[in-house]
């Protein structure tokens, strides 16, 4: 490992040990290219969306592939380089949920949208690596929202009719992938040398999550791009 070390190696880098040669995180790692696996599994959903969706499900897919891939590094390095990897490609994540309620719900214009959230990722990258304690606070202080927008958009009256179970679907995954991240985190279920982690199973729970808010990006998308009109029921 690098000897400019990750932040959390001052605490704890989650349950798993952490090994001295090799990739540090084992488990925690290869677990991370789920969300590469989800990239590519959301591809097909895709093609099921009209074109404004297709387009957020395509920002979406590039932004799990990123995740994946910096997770994987950050745990097979646990290194300050691999820490912002890790954190970033998050933050994108994050923003393009925003971004894409914001757009689905007619609050502001694909245009603003995209200028607006490069500008933001581009600042967050400065705070994310000067300050990479912030990283929790920043996502959930911009996925949150985005989520709030989509429950709000389904139960809107011309959204009513489309359905949402996709999303219900996804936020009750995520919930449960929460509470195992949380059990993990304060080892109360932790067995460090075991190849069956906690963090791991919140990385493939988070990236089932995930599948689901593409699915119901598709099944409720309109084909006519305005607000929250209707769409094809799937």
């Amino acid at each position: 490992m690098s000897g400019d070390g990750a932040t959390c190696l001052l605490t704890q880098c989650f349950c798993e040990a952490v090994r001295d040669a090799g990739i540090a995180q084992p488990a925690n790692a290869w677990s991370s290219l789920v969300f590469v696996v989800a990239a590519i599994a959301v591809l097909p959903v895709r093609r099921l969306a009209a074109r404004r969706e297709r387009t957020i499900i395509g920002l979406f897919a590039a932004a799990l592939a990123a995740v994946g891939a910096g997770s994987f590094v950050f745990h097979a390095t646990l290194d300050e380089i691999g820490q912002f990897a890790d954190v970033w490609p998050m933050a994108a994540l994050a923003t393009v949920v925003l971004g894409g309620a914001l757009v689905r719900t007619g609050l502001l214009r694909a245009a603003v949208v995209v200028p607006a959230g490069c500008v933001v990722l581009a600042g967050l990258a400065g705070v994310l690596w000067a300050w990479p304690e912030t990283r929790r606070y920043a996502f959930v202080a911009i996925l949150l929202p985005g989520i709030v927008l989509e429950i709000w958009r389904s139960r809107m009256p011309l959204g009513s009719s489309q359905p949402a179970h996709w999303l219900w679907a996804g936020l009750g995954v995520m919930t449960a992938a929460y509470g195992v991240w949380v059990l993990d985190q304060t080892d109360l279920l932790c067995s460090p040398t075991s190849v069956l982690q906690g963090h791991a199973v919140w990385h493939v729970l988070g990236a089932i999550a995930a599948w689901c808010l593409a699915r119901h990006w598709a099944a409720t998308s309109d084909p006519s791009g305005a607000g929250h009109g209707r769409s094809r029921s799937r």
